[in-house]
């Protein structure tokens, strides 16, 4: 016997609200029922009813004005965009976030601000209820995008229904979505490069296998130092967020080994990873570069190591407002289309010669 599903009545009057508003009975600024009138048609409490309109205020759908009553923020013609990023408050994203939400505001469109966590569910939870509010595009810096636990489906699924959809830093190759990504590859290798020209032999790289970028960067820079023939690569990933310190493990794993095989540069995907390791330098008695030379990418906001640190440059706000861009000439008739940025490299002083 199959177990009966029951939907929170809050959901429901949610979703009678939405297919309201999804209909044209109401225009943007008309007043909605009120809080008693929504109990008695419902049968539900005031608690009921507030979280239903907490929840598409949460969305934008509706304005709620103490001592005035609830109105709509949109209509059917909404001028409503999704931005969905990895981690709201940490690292570059913050600083992508402000340049899309400010090139949003020039063109006069509201925008929904969504925090996955690096959570693959709550990603698909995130989207899904802003496809059913009536969002008609989204910016999306997708999850686990390397793997199969990515939320792709969704993504082609939206796509196909109508949905306008740019994807930020994980090209997919999915037909109606456009992208905007950076050359990862080209990073990769030239890391590649600059170690070899200051004359190492052993050298890792450090990356997250779950991240679409992570794992070009770290395949180009790993082919990249099979033709220059480097005597050792080490290639070290992990599968949860640099944020959770997992990095600092393979810091200390390669960092340890003798003298004689351990790596004397290492590359690592990102800035974040790269402060990792510097960290574990200094508790093992190691000096950046005289005993290893670093090379990290995005030239993140990370402290005082930034200030020795060569990496690439992520064009941070750039990236945000060109996505708006790219959504803004699909939502006006635009067919998908890809953008490429090349990282410029900021050479400063955590490489050096190996040391004799």
């Amino acid at each position: 016997m199959e177990a009966t599903v029951i939907t929170p009545k809050y959901s429901v009057i949610e979703r009678f609200l939405l297919e309201e508003l999804k209909s044209g009975k109401y225009s943007v600024g008309d007043k909605l029922p009120t809080e008693k009138e929504l109990m008695k048609k419902f049968s539900a409490s005031r608690e009921t009813v507030r979280k239903a309109l907490d929840r598409l205020s949460f969305e934008a759908a509706i304005v709620r004005r103490p001592g005035l009553g609830t109105f709509v923020s949109y209509g059917s013609d909404n001028h409503l965009v999704g931005i969905l990023v990895q981690q709201i408050t940490s690292y570059i994203f913050p600083y992508i976030v402000l340049g899309a939400e400010d090139h949003l505001f020039r063109n006069e469109y509201k925008m929904l601000l969504g925090n996955s966590a690096e959570d693959p569910v709550k990603e698909r939870q995130i989207l899904s209820e802003w496809i059913a509010s009536g969002v008609k595009g989204l910016i999306i810096d997708p999850v686990y995008s390397a793997t199969k636990r990515s939320n792709k489906d969704l993504v082609k699924s939206m796509a196909k229904s109508g949905v306008k959809i740019v994807l930020v830093h994980s090209d997919w190759n999915i037909d109606q979505v456009s992208c905007n990504v950076l050359d990862d590859a080209f990073g990769g290798e030239k890391a590649a490069e600059i170690f070899f020209e200051y004359g190492h032999k052993r050298v890792a790289v450090i990356y997250k296998s779950t991240h679409l970028p992570g794992v070009i960067r770290a395949k180009s820079f790993v082919d990249r130092c099979r033709q220059l023939g480097f005597s050792k690569i080490y290639e070290k990933s992990f599968n949860v967020s640099e944020f959770t310190g997992a990095p600092m493990q393979i810091a200390h794993e390669l960092m340890s080994l003798p003298q004689q095989i351990r790596p004397t540069a290492i590359f690592c995907y990102n800035d974040a990873t790269a402060l990792q390791l510097q960290l574990v330098a200094k508790r093992l008695a190691l000096n950046i570069p005289e005993d290893i030379s670093v090379i990290g990418f995005d030239d993140g906001p990370i402290g005082d190591f930034r200030d020795v640190l060569t990496t690439f440059a992520h064009p941070k706000e750039d990236v945000g407002r060109r996505s708006v861009e790219i959504l803004l000439d699909m939502l006006n008739g635009s067919k998908a289309y890809r953008v490429v940025h090349k990282p410029e490299l900021i050479e400063r002083s955590s490489v050096a010669g190996v040391k004799e």
